[in-house]
């Protein structure tokens, strides 16, 4: 018995370590991302205000409403607008150890930074358990990991000088990057002049990731024109590799589809489709035995249905009423579900009933937050940028 006690105890000591071990290495991870942070908010020329995601109030729906505002910017001018879009191919397998810190030290980073960095990327160690036999702790190769999210930070600073390579050649160009999914477009009105800037700029761009062991992925590679012309142009961009990027009438990026008149038609019916289906899922649940109560059901409406219905409508909502009609449809078939209401019962009444508001509520008053967020915004800020001098509440 005491020497099960014993065996027990040492088991314990041995837990207490190892869970006190993690807890210092999580707090270390939390200050490294924090540090990382605070420098590249601070410093501008640590990374490009258009480079989002893995930083403080920068978004996919900012990356795309960027790239929409240019469009509609432009075709108001009657220019067009030719837009590359480019796809990092594996994105934390292609991140140079050497090549990571030369950028750190040319950016003028505290040493003790980088040493955090390197130990980051280096001190990896591997255990094995099985069947209650663990083995030695093994020192290994790795890429930065995908669930830290210092990761984010350190791939927007390691393709930070492509950017401003670009920048630096063509004044006119434009560039947004969302981790891995990078634009480049350019806005005249010599249509010829665009595609010569953007194929420059691609080879530009190519080089440089072959020089720092960075790959694109060719099949992922989009060209599209935004204009108000109806004919659609036909103009193709040729890349280092032979690869031939051709002009399309509508692309998906960053989960939204852009046609070249930027009516969000393609968007808007892939859209109903989707909160369809998902509605006919949770008609099958409200059939079943479960019985589930009114206020259960409003939840699941709530979680499944809204979260879909109202993602991106900062970016596409503009009062349509085709669009409008469409999703007031699906609110209303849910309300009569929910409610388990006769076809001709009052809209009006089912929705002061059930607490939710009508479909045109929903959506300006999405608007208007994503409105009140640009106030709140640092000037620095891309959508900040864009937004006139006098704009304020």
């Amino acid at each position: 018995m005491k020497r099960t006690s014993h065996q027990s105890t040492s088991e314990q000591h041995r837990r207490l370590r190892t869970d006190a071990k993690i807890e210092i290495e999580l707090f270390c991870i939390q200050k490294l991302h924090r540090e990382l942070s605070y420098t590249a908010e601070s410093n501008d020329k640590l990374l490009n205000f258009n480079q989002m995601k893995g930083r403080k109030q920068r978004s996919a729906i900012d990356a795309v409403l960027n790239l929409v505002h240019d469009a509609q910017m432009v075709k108001s001018w009657e220019n067009t607008l030719i837009c590359l879009l480019l796809d990092v191919k594996e994105v934390f397998d292609h991140v140079a150890l050497k090549q990571l810190i030369k950028i750190l030290i040319k950016l003028k980073i505290s040493v003790n930074l980088i040493n955090w960095v390197k130990c980051f990327l280096q001190n990896w160690v591997i255990d094995l358990a099985f069947d209650d036999e663990r083995q030695k702790s093994k020192k290994i190769s790795t890429e930065i990991s995908q669930d830290s999210s210092i990761s984010l930070i350190l791939f927007l600073i390691y393709i930070w000088y492509l950017f401003s390579k670009i920048r630096a050649k063509f004044e006119n160009l434009q560039s947004f990057s969302y981790i891995d999914d990078v634009t480049l477009y350019v806005e005249r009105r010599n249509i010829d002049k665009n595609v010569k800037i953007l194929k420059n700029a691609a080879k530009i761009a190519f080089t440089w990731a072959e020089n720092n062991a960075v790959q694109f992925d060719d099949a992922k590679s989009e060209l599209i024109h935004f204009e108000s012309q109806k004919t659609t142009l036909n103009q193709m961009i040729i890349l280092l590799n032979n690869m031939i990027i051709k002009s399309k009438t509508c692309v998906r990026w960053l989960e939204v589809w852009l046609n070249r008149k930027l009516n969000f038609k393609v968007h808007v019916q892939t859209k109903i489709a989707t909160v369809t289906r998902t509605l006919h899922s949770l008609f099958r649940i409200m059939n079943s035995e479960w019985e589930l109560n009114v206020k259960s059901e409003k939840q699941l409406y709530l979680t499944c249905i809204t979260s879909i219905s109202d993602y991106d409508v900062e970016i596409r909502w503009n009062n349509q009423k085709s669009y409008l009609v469409k999703f007031r449809k699906l609110q209303n078939a849910a309300l009569r579900k929910i409610l388990s209401a006769f076809r001709t019962s009052s809209i009006d009444a089912m929705q002061i009933e059930v607490e939710i508001s009508s479909m045109k509520m929903q959506l300006d008053q999405k608007c208007k937050n994503y409105a009140i967020q640009i106030v709140e915004l640092s000037k620095k800020h891309s959508i900040r940028k864009r937004t006139f001098i006098s704009y304020s509440f």
